[in-house]
Formats: C-alpha cells, structure tokens, sequence
C-alpha cells in the first residue's frame, strides 16, 4: 500500500504527512506564484514523494482559487479528479519500462532472457514531444518521471535541452529514490525538493488509517518507509535476506537472486544490516537499530571485524547498487558479493583471502 492511498484531507498540500520542509517549500511556491520548470522529488521509497507530486500538479491547476492559494486543493473540481484518474489531457506520468536482453557469450544460441527496468530514449522523446504541445485547459503542460534514476544515459542527454529550455509554462516533476544515480546534468538543472524517512509517530499515523498496529520490529525494518510499513512480508522477507547473507559469510552454497529486483531488495536489507553492525562497534543501543530484534546475531557476526571494514563494506555494495538499473550480470554480482563478505566476516586463511582480494579487482575491472 503506497502513501498516494491514503486518504486526503486537512492539511497543507491535501494530507502529506511527515514532509514539514517539503510542505513549506511547495506551500510557499504556490501561495507566491513562483513556480520553477523542473523539480526533482528526491528520498527514500514510501515517503510520500509521489503524493506530493500529483499534489503539487493538482494544486498549481485546481479551479478552487480559494484553496490554491491556501497552498492547496479541493480534490473535487474537474481538473483534480482528471488529474487522480490521469486522465488529464494535460498532464503525462511516465516511468520504467521492462526492457528484455539476452544475456551470455555467444549470439547463435537461445540464451536466458533477463528484464531491465529503464527510461528509455524514445520515452524521453515522447515527453520532450508533448511538452511542446499547447496546453488544452491548464496554463501549461506537466509531465513526472517516476524513478528518474533509471533513465539510461542516452535518455538523460535527451531530455538536457528540454531542461534548460522548457516550453512556457510547463512543469516537469523527477521522482527519485536514488539521487546519486541521476546524472549530474539534469540534477543541476531541477529545484531539490527534499523528503525524510518517515518518523515512528508518523508511521503510526498512516497505520491508524488503514486499521493496522505494526510492531516495533516492523517500524524499525520500514525504515521511515509507509510502503515497507504496510508490506506483509516485511519481516519474512528480511529474514530470508539475513539468511543468505549469512550463508554467504560462511561460505554455504545459496541460491541466486532470481531477478533484478530481487537483488536490488536483497542488497537493500544487506546494507542496513552493515549499518546496523556499525552502530553495534558504535557502542549504541538496540533501539538505534533497523534490525532491533537481531542484535545478538548481528554482534556476533562483525565481533572480529573493525568498524572501517564495515564501513568500507557499506560503501562498496551501494557503489554497486547504483549499477542495477543497467544491463549489469547478477551472476557476477552474486559471487562477488560473496567473496566479500566471506573476506570480511568469514574466517579465511590468508591464502584465500588473496583469491578473494584479486577476485574481487577483476570484478571490478570488468564488470561495469
């Protein structure tokens, strides 16, 4: 269940919980009329970026100007119902396609097939194409990318000159939960529009409204996420993460990520269990834990590893991470990420730790 489900009322922006900052620079924007072309939404999942979005869009172009210029919307005019049944002649919403690729060496052989989600260029094309249109009813058209992070280079170089140079009135909305990943270009180009985990208070919250009473575990393991909050398998499927991760660390034969998204997800629990074995060499409580309720298993596993070899470990599974929305081999993904982590935390003999060290460069060397 994502944060734009929740039901819309009372506040600033129509119900955006937990944003205060985002609130107050998009509240300010509308109440003055100084409305930039490009904004880039950028945060953690499940923070409510993509409510703020079709709030922003809905409030720029609501027919209530009582409520416009309250910094809001009354979510019951035409143009906000057309825009909440995207329907809006006006108004584009594009995100990830799945992009089919053969993978393996040779080319005369039926090879198993694997889905890359990106922003292609062409998509980009048909963006750049309806912006440049005249609007029909609203003062200009606006189009959002959901996981701009995932537009492909050639995609990225696409849309610069749109960008710099946007047609009269219109808005273009990037949604990002991996701000690294979005090319230096178009960042600069875009107004940063900042959102925070969520607290637990807020979590609560969101909870109260769908009738559900998560756990301390599970609003740790959300990590100020709405959406992870509200996922059954939250719990289920951190464990099953924890399991191959420890599997790896001794060495034990695992099965692989069956896709991207898997692994993607895996490495997203791997990390925050390195962060949480950081704050363990910390000397700081289980409540500053994301993984409360494994402590003893976490203190465990890193008791003979010094906090920089933590450290470092984070920094190269998210240096990796950034590669995933490309063509990237996850078999060669997989062994070295178990190379690492039997190198980090497992006990190996200098000898192999070598093999591991040198398997690693050629990894690096080749896989990118």
């Amino acid at each position: 269940m994502s944060l734009d489900k929740l039901p819309l009322h009372g506040h600033p922006l129509n119900g955006l919980m937990g944003q205060p900052r985002a609130i107050r620079i998009l509240g300010g924007m509308l109440r003055t009329g100084r409305i930039v072309p490009a904004y880039l939404f950028a945060g953690a999942p499940g923070t409510g970026k993509k409510t703020a979005a079709f709030s922003f869009i809905k409030a720029m172009n609501c027919e209530d100007g009582g409520a416009v210029r309250e910094g809001n919307f009354c979510g019951r005019c035409r143009s906000c119902k057309n825009t909440d049944l995207l329907v809006h002649p006006d108004l584009k919403v594009m995100a990830p396609e799945d992009t089919v690729k053969k993978t393996g060496k040779a080319d005369n052989t039926e090879q198993p097939k694997e889905a890359s989600r990106v922003i292609q260029i062409d998509q980009i094309r048909e963006a750049v194409d309806f912006l440049s249109t005249s609007a029909m009813e609203w003062k200009g058209k606006a189009v959002i990318i959901k996981d701009a992070h995932a537009m492909n280079v050639y995609a990225g170089n696409a849309f610069l000159k749109t960008l710099e140079e946007p047609p009269a009135g219109s808005i273009i909305v990037l949604i990002t939960n991996k701000e690294d990943a979005v090319l230096d270009t178009i960042r600069s180009r875009c107004v940063k529009i900042p959102f925070v985990p969520l607290s637990f208070e807020v979590l609560r919250a969101i909870a109260d409204t769908k009738g559900v009473a998560p756990t301390d575990e599970q609003l740790g393991l959300s990590n100020g996420s709405a959406s992870a909050m509200l996922n059954d398998t939250l719990i289920s499927g951190r464990n099953r993460a924890l399991l191959m991760f420890t599997e790896m660390v001794n060495g034990n034969k695992t099965h692989q990520w069956k896709d991207r998204q898997e692994m993607a997800l895996w490495f997203e629990a791997a990390m925050s269990f390195l962060r949480d074995m950081a704050v363990l060499k910390l000397g700081q409580d289980g409540t500053a834990m994301v993984n409360m309720d494994k402590g003893a298993e976490f203190a465990n596993l890193c008791k003979a590893v010094d906090i920089e070899v933590i450290v470092d470990c984070y920094e190269t599974f998210f240096s990796l991470s950034r590669y995933f929305a490309v063509n990237i081999n996850k078999g060669i993904v997989f062994n070295y990420t178990a190379l690492k982590l039997r190198d980090v935390f497992g006990r190996v003999t200098p000898s192999q730790r070598g093999r591991s060290s040198a398997s690693q460069g050629a990894f690096r060397e080749g896989v990118y």
